[in-house]
């Protein structure tokens, strides 16, 4: 007999933080399972009671590294050699800013709603290159995106780097549309996947995208330090290799000063791995996956809307800064309540009730502010209530 499919509610039991708490902060930081926490302690354990330089642990950890590279890479459908590990997203993004002979003017094109952690590597290298971080309005329906994306590309545009969730709404971009457009034009695609890995499905090869990132300790709820990057296959050969150190070279030369590089992605992937978190990593992604992406998916879907119907009942004054389209909505849900400081709302919520939510400032030019929802799969409507009820008494209207 077919062992029986675990509840939501059974997979729940092993977070014990949102067990603990009303954690809506998937976003900022999820909470770790156990058989992740288990796993990453059981290769700690092993390393330390054989020692981490013993041949055989080096060799084992070597191996590893490689089966978790073919996991993260299966997980976004791309090849173990399409993936370089590194420590964060903005990590990635460095690497991926010095792999291109710049010329003064060019252009990287981002979106007005992205993370610092996708601006500020570009912001870096203007004054090293000269170049120009642009900016187009990531706001509104799939179609007005596209052609918001599509005004701003022009003959410098060298680049673009978006956010396939927007960390700000929880807006999910049509990808693929934006990258058939770029790429057709000869722009470099690259996709920060910080807010989508564990949120919505993610398959680069449908995509088309040039380089895509993904961490895991969002809404896969996996451990902080430790990220991956695609590299698409026919763009390894032709990105400098902006960084050197052990592990990046099949063999060199100490007379020629010539390095031997690895033919794949691996060429960007230098020094020590921290291998017991890598190994993290891919549990978070064997429990996604156990749970079933598409149950998450559909769970995701109804907690969403839930979320929004009970904030257009007991929270009306709340201005819903997540998308109306739904082909754009993931779990994030996000809102502005005028005149409040989202800031104090957030401290509140804690304070009174345990609830974990994240204000977020939502347009960096003006800094308005709102908060930020995390509607994961673990969520219950009645947690989703009580934080309405908050929200509503806090802010004082209707009352």
């Amino acid at each position: 007999m077919a062992e029986m499919e675990k509840t939501l509610e059974e997979y729940r039991r092993l977070l014990p933080a949102a067990e603990k708490y009303i954690y809506m902060n998937s976003a900022g930081c999820g909470p770790l399972p156990m058989p992740v926490l288990e796993r990453m302690e059981g290769v700690f354990r092993r390393m330390a009671l054989e020692g981490q330089v013993n041949v055989e642990i080096h060799g084992w950890l070597k191996e590893m590294l490689e089966e978790i590279r073919a996991e993260v890479a299966a997980f976004i459908n791309a090849k173990p050699g399409e993936i370089f590990f590194v420590r964060c997203i903005a990590e990635g993004l460095n690497t991926i800013s010095r792999m291109y002979g710049w010329e003064p003017g060019d252009e990287i094109l981002i979106s007005d709603q992205e993370n610092p952690a996708s601006i500020l590597p570009f912001f870096a290298v203007e004054p090293i290159f000269g170049t120009r971080t642009a900016t187009f309005c990531g706001l509104g329906n799939q179609e007005q995106i596209m052609e918001q994306f599509k005004s701003a590309l022009n003959g410098r545009t060298r680049m673009t780097v978006i956010s396939h969730v927007f960390h700000t709404n929880g807006t999910a971009v049509p990808a693929a549309e934006i990258c058939r457009e770029a790429e057709a034009r000869g722009v470099i695609t690259v996709l920060d996947g910080a807010q989508a890995a564990g949120n919505i499905d993610i398959d680069v090869r449908e995509i088309g995208c040039s380089f895509y990132l993904l961490s895991c300790h969002k809404w896969l709820c996996g451990p902080e330090g430790v990220a991956a990057v695609y590299i698409r296959e026919d763009r390894i050969r032709e990105a400098r290799v902006p960084f050197g150190g052990v592990g990046m070279q099949d063999s060199f030369d100490i007379a020629e000063h010539t390095i031997q590089m690895k033919p794949d992605a691996g060429r960007f992937e230098y020094g020590g791995r921290h291998t017991p978190m890598y190994a993290a990593f891919s549990e978070s992604i064997r429990f996604a996956r156990e749970i079933g992406t598409e149950r998450i998916r559909r769970r995701t879907g109804e907690l969403h809307r839930y979320c929004r119907k009970v904030f257009a009942e007991r929270v009306p004054w709340a201005e819903i800064l997540s998308p109306e389209d739904e082909r754009l909505r993931t779990a994030i849900f996000a809102f502005h309540i005028p005149g409040a400081d989202h800031r104090e709302l957030v401290r509140r919520a804690w304070e009174d009730c345990g609830i974990i939510i994240q204000w977020r400032t939502v347009d960096l030019v003006t800094g308005k502010e709102g908060v930020r929802v995390s509607l994961n799969w673990f969520i219950r409507e009645e947690e989703i209530d009580r934080l309405a009820e908050e929200i509503a008494t806090l802010t004082g209207e209707g009352l």
